[in-house]
């Protein structure tokens, strides 16, 4: 029996013009040359099965690699990427480097509130069969201003390394609808044109200094059309609070 598998970018309906997507795309060869060469080696794409394959479900999220100790590596990613299931109970964790190497994952630390968590699996990347050495990128100690040029590095859809471009809007409060409601987040988040699916939820948010700004965990679509219009994710400075806790 195939698995079920279930987008966790919660989606939005606003009603908003089609010519508002179009503020989404921006072309800046030299920050994707960056990314591509950097920011990537710090992405993974984060895979939680529940259940049995039989009876369960699997999801499929993204995560940012945040620090080093040794072999053990720390990735950002969201809560509702991993919490414990009402149905299933806890999952089992697996993390892909942006290699596609996989790694048993274990859930350090979560934050419901902020829709936040820290995964870790431990990789010898000094053998040859892991390719090259794998990145962690900082956290940016203040919020970002708008107008900011950013990238989401993440697995929308499970690919591996998807970049995508854009700006931030500005910082608001954003309501889920009660069907997406599997974030809880209730501050002031960053508003970004970057384009964002489905599966891109804990992947990172990241500045031309190629820190991390934000961690994706929304995106709001044209209730219409389903269209793209813009995402959201969790501001550095929460970030911060968050890690140092």
């Amino acid at each position: 029996m195939r698995k079920k598998i279930i987008a966790i970018v919660t989606a939005l309906a606003l009603a908003l013009s089609l010519s508002a997507c179009a503020i989404g795309y921006v072309d800046d060869s030299s920050f994707v040359n960056e990314i591509s060469e950097t920011a990537v080696k710090a992405a993974v794409k984060i895979i939680a099965e529940y259940g049995t394959e039989e009876y369960g479900a699997t999801f499929i999220g993204s995560g940012a690699i945040c620090k080093t100790e040794g072999n053990r590596y720390y990735a950002l990613t969201n809560n509702h990427v991993v919490e414990a299931d009402p149905v299933y109970g806890q999952c089992a964790l697996y993390v892909f480097d942006c290699y596609g190497n996989v790694y048993d994952g274990w859930v350090e630390n979560t934050s419901p509130k902020d829709d936040l968590a820290v995964v870790s699996f431990i990789c010898f990347a000094d053998t040859a069969e892991y390719g090259a050495p794998l990145a962690a990128l900082e956290i940016a100690e203040k919020n970002a201003e708008p107008r900011t040029l950013v990238a989401a590095v993440g697995s929308p859809d499970g690919q591996f390394n998807a970049v995508t471009l854009g700006k931030i809007q500005r910082y608001a409060k954003i309501e889920l609808t009660e069907e997406h409601s599997a974030s809880h987040v209730s501050y002031p988040v960053v508003c970004h044109t970057a384009v964002i699916h489905g599966g891109s939820s804990g992947g990172m948010l990241v500045d031309e200094n190629l820190k991390i700004v934000g961690i994706n965990y929304a995106g709001g679509t044209l209730e219409e059309t389903g269209e793209f219009v813009e995402g959201y994710a969790v501001p550095a400075e929460k970030i911060n609070e968050f890690l140092n806790a």
